[in-house]
């Protein structure tokens, strides 16, 4: 238990840490631990070698950063840690079977050859399929929020409990299922605008002052996540984790620019309406994660695998 937490915390520090001389010995050093027993360490808990590990961090950080900014491809390579361009790209395509400069060129976003940062979870287990949502009125409260660039949508657990509190606060009514709805508004250096808005389903019969923002889901494929109730008991960050960096990457399906992602939240059959002010996650039976994805029908046997 107690290298399990050292590994732990070295992953933190590495991801902290990321722009800096990252040299085995200094993480040896940070560690404790000798660089033999470090690396035999980290390799028993992660299957993965230490300088294999910081360096596909690196280069997802690059890519996210390739992506998301127009910073010039040298700056890229010096900000992690590469000696020249050249040995960027090279170490690159290696990874993700594509140059930088086509990387952020791409039409579409896939995960195939990115590594998020390693987080302690087992036995992570999802039924997974591709849908198409024909129409889905959506009613409720936008929210927007700062973050940075590389953990935006790991690190406001906080921020997305006062918004559904908010939302509660303004439609406290017997709900089957709510959602949220989330995308990047706009970006500008390390920073994201990123609009986190909490809804309901947009009937005919629902008027409500409170709830100003309306969105309309139409004829979109999806990959759909369904997380069971046994689950629920994990990190928001976890389920985000082991969704894009783990199953997504797996099944190697671009993600759709510009559609949002959507989280659908089912609640118990019978439940006091009062306990969604203080604690809706504990009256949740079902939760189920939306990825946009461009896809087409002879796609669909990659969920099998």
């Amino acid at each position: 238990m107690f290298s399990e937490n050292v590994i732990t915390d070295i992953i933190y520090w590495i991801e902290e840490n990321l722009e800096k001389d990252l040299k085995l010995e200094n993480v040896s050093q940070k560690s404790g631990y000798s660089k033999w027993h470090l690396q035999r360490m980290f390799k028993e808990q992660t299957g993965l070698t230490l300088a294999s590990y910081i360096r596909a961090r690196r280069l997802s950080c690059a890519a996210v950063e390739l992506r998301l900014q127009r910073t010039p491809l040298l700056d890229i390579a010096l900000k992690y840690r590469f000696d020249s361009q050249q040995t960027f790209s090279r170490a690159f395509k290696k990874l993700f079977n594509i140059t930088p400069y086509n990387y952020r060129r791409k039409e579409n976003w896939q995960a195939h050859g990115f590594t998020l940062p390693l987080r302690k979870f087992s036995g992570f287990n999802l039924d997974i399929e591709i849908v198409t949502i024909d129409s889905l009125p959506l009613i409720g409260i936008e929210h927007t929020y700062k973050a940075n660039m590389i953990d935006w949508n790991f690190s406001t657990e906080k921020a997305r409990e006062d918004y559904w509190k908010v939302f509660f606060q303004n439609a406290l009514y017997k709900h089957d299922k709510v959602y949220a709805v989330h995308n990047i508004l706009s970006k500008k250096n390390d920073e994201l605008t990123v609009k986190y808005s909490t809804m309901m389903g947009n009937t005919p019969e629902i008027y409500n002052a409170q709830l100003t923002h309306r969105t309309q889901i139409e004829n979109t494929r999806y990959l759909k996540f369904s997380i069971p109730e046994a689950l629920l008991k994990l990190d928001y960050k976890d389920i985000i984790y082991n969704t894009y960096g783990i199953l997504l990457r797996k099944l190697n399906i671009p993600r759709k620019n510009g559609a949002p992602d959507i989280e659908e939240y089912i609640f118990k059959d019978e439940y006091p309406i009062s306990i969604l002010l203080n604690k809706p996650a504990s009256l949740l039976k079902d939760v189920n994660y939306y990825i946009p994805i461009e896809v087409d029908d002879k796609d669909k046997g990659k969920i099998k695998e």
